[in-house]
């Protein structure tokens, strides 16, 4: 599948589904549910992710530059301008492709609530809580947050003035940083707590002595 492909639809409207058997809805159940959890959790929306942060914090440089310029009277306010203008010219399109993700993201939780409310699976859902996928994305998305919180951290409590510009600099690429974490770290945690809730229990293996099934 390609990855301009469009999302895996809802499930029919009950008046029109027309699944053969039981069978042939759960296979279908389980193959929409596994591509909307591949989809919400790969690799590359966790990139494409980072790639919106990178371009924001450039456009933040820039806009730093910009407030410094202002500062330092001698650089011309001509020269901040143009700054500020390249800051937003990288800013305002990173921040409207987060939003986008967001939204997505949104769509792809709607869809999988549609798809799991079909009835339980035992059989396959212990196969589509993605617990891998979800460890990566906390993972990676932790290491963010605690970089970002340290920027911001640093760029406050510096013991000198370093100016506006440096200053607005390190905080406001930290507190990109830390966004771009913590939505990491929302998507994998709202998955998992996803899957605990509407998601069949995971079944016992065999010769555990029928001692009922886990997580």
């Amino acid at each position: 599948m390609s990855r301009r492909s469009p999302l895996p639809p809802p499930p029919p409207p009950e008046h029109v589904r027309a699944w053969p058997d039981r069978r042939a809805l759960l296979a279908d159940r389980a193959r929409a549910i596994g591509e909307l959890r591949r989809r919400g959790l790969a690799v590359a929306p966790l990139l494409l992710l980072w790639a919106y942060g990178l371009v924001a914090a450039l456009g933040w440089a820039f806009c730093s530059l910009g407030l410094g310029s202002f500062e330092e009277r001698g650089a011309g306010y001509v020269t901040g301008v143009v700054e500020l203008t390249l800051g937003l010219i990288f800013l305002v399109p990173a921040v409207i492709g987060i939003g986008f993700g967001v939204a997505k993201d949104r769509t792809v939780r709607g869809r999988l609530d549609a798809w799991a409310a079909l009835g339980p699976d035992p059989e396959n859902d212990h196969r589509l809580r993605a617990g891998a996928r979800s460890a990566v994305w906390l993972g990676l998305s932790g290491v963010l947050c605690v970089i970002g919180f340290a920027l911001a951290v640093t760029g406050v409590a510096q013991p000198s003035s370093p100016g506006v510009g440096e200053t607005a600099y390190l905080v406001g690429t930290g507190v990109i940083a830390l966004v771009i974490g913590a939505l990491g770290v929302l998507r994998a945690v709202g998955h998992q707590r996803w899957a605990g809730r509407v998601l069949s229990p995971v079944p016992p293996r065999e010769g555990d002595g029928g001692g009922g099934g886990h997580r």
